[in-house]
Parts: C-alpha cells; structure tokens; sequence
C-alpha cells in the first residue's frame, strides 16, 4: 500500500457537551464526566488546508459522539457529518482525516471509538461573529456557543496549558446550547459546556 499524502488544515475548532461550564474530560479522559454519558459534538470549519494537491478550503464538518462517563475507558460511538457544498474528493479527504485514517491528532482520538457510524452529507452551515458561533444542520443540528468573559478582564476566558490533541494550546471557554436528532443521538444542551479554538493539524 502506498503512503498517505502529507496534508495540513486550519481554522476554527468548537465544542458542546452536556457537562457544566469546565467539562472534567477536557481537562483529563481519565476524569468523570457529570452525566452518566457524554453527549455531544465537535464542530470544524476549514480556512484552509491541503491534502496532496488537493485544496480542502473552506469546509465545514461535526463528529458527533456518545462516550461512557469516563472517556478514557472507551466505548465511544461517532458519526461524522460532511459539507454537501464541496465536492466528493474533497470530502473523502476529510473523512479520512477525521477518521484517523491518514496520521495527525484525529488518529489518536479514533483509538477511543467502538462503532463508528455511517457518515452522513448534509448542508451545514456555520457562522462566526467572533464570540459568538452558530452550526447548523438541517433537520439534525442547531447549536449556538458563546464565549464567557473573565470577570477580571471584561474579556474572553481562556485556558491554557492543558494537553488536548486537536485543540491548540489556548482556548475560548464558552456556554452553548444545542438540539441533536440524529437516528443514533438525540439530545439537547441549555447553556453547558463549550468552548473553541483555532486549531492547525498535520499528517500522516
């Protein structure tokens, strides 16, 4: 078999679950989660990347997951949503960054998933009006996040120096509230954990 293209993207990474503001798992797997399952997604929007010569710009994607309360102790299970808006070679590249297939962060985090589900070509659409982000899938997902500021500052919370795979090394502490109605998930969020950062992975 042949190697992998090396690839790269960027953009904006954000996230919701159903634990409180600080989701225990964030800051370690090996922590309990509040709920007896962790419920939840994560968003990407691509500003740029390349796979191959293959430009992946602008794309939108969600993993949507179910864990046990302790995340470390696997189990997970996952669905993938891909932007019908961008055509089937440039979607294939993404799913198999974000199956771990081709190496980087996602490679890691696959290690956890016990049934990955079919992915799935929908319409999603994402805003950003900087503290604030919106993601929508139509007839499955309609979440907004928004940042929490420091009451010291006036400005953003942020953390830092906190180990995560796919996140970068600062990132924006924020509420969200979401619906999912995927056949494998249903769930909703008022004002729980979430959070985003602009992330940047590479691979193999």
């Amino acid at each position: 078999m042949s190697e992998p293209d090396p690839w790269w993207v960027n953009g904006t990474l954000f996230e919701n679950c159903n634990c409180q503001l600080l989701c225990p798992a964030h800051v370690s797997f090996r922590h309990d989660c509040d709920e007896e399952l962790c419920l939840g997604y994560w968003g990407i929007h691509v500003d740029k990347g390349r796979f191959g010569r293959l430009v992946l710009d602008k794309q939108n994607a969600v993993v949507a997951y179910q864990s046990p309360q302790r995340m470390h102790s696997l189990g997970w299970i996952a669905r993938i949503y891909l932007h019908k808006a961008v055509d089937p070679a440039q979607r294939r590249a993404m799913e198999q960054i974000l199956r771990g297939e081709v190496g980087g962060p996602w490679a890691i985090l696959s290690k956890f998933v016990a049934e990955r589900l079919e992915t799935r070509v929908a319409d999603i659409t994402y805003g950003d009006d900087g503290h604030q982000k919106r993601l929508r899938i139509d007839g499955v997902l309609d979440s907004v996040i928004h940042s929490v500021e420091s009451k010291k500052t006036g400005e953003p919370a942020t953390l830092g120096n906190l180990f995560n795979v796919i996140h970068s090394t600062i990132q924006y502490m924020a509420r969200g509230s979401s619906r999912m109605n995927d056949d494998a998930f249903q769930w909703a969020t008022e004002e729980k954990h979430a959070l985003y950062s602009q992330f940047s992975w590479t691979g193999p």
